[in-house]
């Protein structure tokens, strides 16, 4: 009989992977998030600077 720990005995390689898979859209979704939060900051600020060209 094999020495396994009740961790190895749950956990099988195809578990292990769907973590990875998991944490890895994870770290893409946040990757999009702050992407789009720097696109509509640069649209922010350009249309700050349209409106204060148009003031002055």
């Amino acid at each position: 009989m094999p020495a396994w720990t009740n961790s190895q005995e749950k956990t099988s390689p195809m578990e292990i992977e769907d973590n990875l898979d998991s944490s890895r859209d994870g770290l893409e979704q946040k990757e999009i998030k702050c992407y789009r939060a720097k696109e509509e900051k640069t649209n922010m600020i350009e249309e700050l600077n349209l409106t204060s060209d148009v003031s002055t």
